[in-house]
């Protein structure tokens, strides 16, 4: 008995018919970033991935002005919100010297994803963009992403093994 071999066009009409659908994990959490929310890069063994960085408001007080951090952040990453805190305060003196946001607001920055331990030095200019987010009430563009260490005087390092 003869058997009739059929002939199948696979195009991009039918591909996911044979193979299924695209593995990809959006780690997109917001439509829109809202105040204090500012979406990282972070390098992985993969390759990288997207992160977020949040920052909110806890109270208010005169001479209150503390941060508390949480996520799992090693301690180059502490060190770099605390960087990232100072210039920010440094930034809103320089922009809104009336604001006292800073100096009277404990805040609370978390990195979600608390499974996964997170360090370097590289979060500081999205922590310091979150932290003047929130002082200032400006929403970042939710398309926007960023890295890079910042310095103490708010200097912005090159993205080490980029050319």
């Amino acid at each position: 008995k003869t058997k009739t071999i059929e002939q199948v066009l696979v195009d991009e009409s039918n591909l996911t018919d044979f193979v299924g659908k695209p593995v990809f994990h959006a780690e997109r959490i917001y439509d829109q970033t809202p105040v204090g929310v500012v979406m990282g890069l972070a390098w992985t063994a993969m390759g990288g991935s997207t992160l977020y960085i949040e920052t909110t408001f806890v109270e208010e007080g005169e001479g209150k002005g503390t941060l508390h951090l949480t996520g799992q952040l090693g301690d180059v990453m502490k060190e770099s919100a605390q960087i990232a805190h100072t210039v920010a305060r440094r930034i809103l003196l320089e922009r809104e010297p009336e604001n006292p946001f800073f100096a009277n607001s404990k805040l609370h920055l978390h990195v979600p994803a608390g499974a996964t331990p997170k360090d370097g030095p590289s979060a500081g200019s999205t922590m310091t963009t979150s932290l003047l987010s929130l002082a200032m009430k400006k929403p970042v563009k939710k398309d926007l992403a960023m890295t890079g260490e910042v310095t103490l005087t708010g200097k912005i390092l090159p993205i080490g093994g980029v050319c």
